[in-house]
């Protein structure tokens, strides 16, 4: 089994025989690499957030949610 190490020396080594020309081309895709790495683990941070909410009060916040939505923002607390 290839380790974590093993696989990032591969890449090291790879990277060495781009031509300097081609350079910023690896540098935008390995910054867009590492923005889409940030924005699913900021997207997962979430994950489970309601899972230990009380049965009746995710009720209430789930009930008649779709026509709350459509109500002008104004009137939404106007129950």
């Amino acid at each position: 089994m290839i380790t974590n190490t093993q696989i990032r020396n591969q890449i090291l080594r790879k990277i060495q025989r781009i031509p300097a020309d081609r350079l910023k081309e690896l540098e935008v895709f390995v910054s867009k690499l590492e923005e889409s790495t940030n924005k699913k683990d900021k997207n997962l941070s979430f994950a489970g957030a309601w899972g230990n909410i009380d049965d009746n009060l995710f009720n209430e916040f789930t009930d008649n949610l779709v026509e709350r939505r459509h109500r002008p923002f104004n009137c939404r607390y106007c129950d």
